[in-house]
């Protein structure tokens, strides 16, 4: 879905990011909690993989909504009108970082039975991504059949754009080949019925302590529009 969320949503979205990530890599170098990182996380700043995040960035979820997220009628098209958000956040990709195992994000849920998507995931990169810079790779018709003999993809996606997928399908985010952090957006939707008790399980991380002051929000603006 192109342009699904304008340049300036892109741009508040990628501030808020990069400030959330920046003040929670301070907190955990003077809180000496690097160790904790590198096991798994918290329940709201997680590693995936080398030089991975996954965060919950407070307020983007707000920010989506105000936005008026262009996704939702081919959400509710798959899901039902009564689609509901489970789970919205960002995966930052730092430059160098290791490219991800394959993977789905979940199995299905009747073993003798296709049944129809119940669960999607949403793609919102904050900058240009594709096979020059890494991106999501993904392979057709893996939602069906894990072993399905088909030729992986790569889609050249701008900033805006929304990759909407069945959260079955096999996938795997590539390497950063750039210079700069490659944020994502992603959000997960679902019949009402269903409930994913292992991706989103606050019980697998500790919480994040609160976050140690590092400096004004407005210092920071400055200085990213000074650069």
């Amino acid at each position: 879905m192109p342009g699904a969320l304008s340049s300036e949503d892109v741009a508040r979205a990628k501030a808020m990011v990069e400030d959330y990530y920046e003040d929670v890599v301070h907190t955990v170098s003077q809180l000496n909690l690097s160790e904790d990182l590198v096991n798994g996380g918290f329940s709201t700043f997680k590693t995936r993989d080398r030089g991975r995040f996954d965060m919950v960035v407070p307020g983007l979820a707000r920010l989506l909504e105000a936005a008026g997220a262009a996704w939702m009628p081919l959400v509710k098209a798959l899901l039902g009108d009564d689609a509901r958000l489970c789970h919205a956040g960002c995966i930052t990709a730092l430059p160098d970082c290791a490219g991800q195992k394959w993977h789905s994000d979940g199995d299905h849920v009747h073993d003798e039975m296709q049944l129809p998507a119940h669960a999607v995931n949403v793609f919102v990169p904050l900058i240009d991504s594709g096979l020059r810079q890494g991106a999501t790779e993904f392979v057709p018709k893996t939602h069906y059949d894990w072993s399905a003999d088909e030729r992986p993809v790569v889609l050249e996606a701008h900033a805006g754009d929304a990759v909407v997928f069945d959260w079955r399908l096999k996938h795997r985010g590539l390497a950063n080949r750039g210079t700069a952090n490659r944020p994502l957006l992603y959000m997960t939707y679902s019949k009402p019925w269903f409930v994913d008790k292992y991706n989103f399980s606050k019980d697998r991380y500790q919480d994040l302590p609160p976050l140690v002051p590092r400096t004004t929000r407005e210092g920071r603006s400055e200085r990213r529009h000074a650069s």
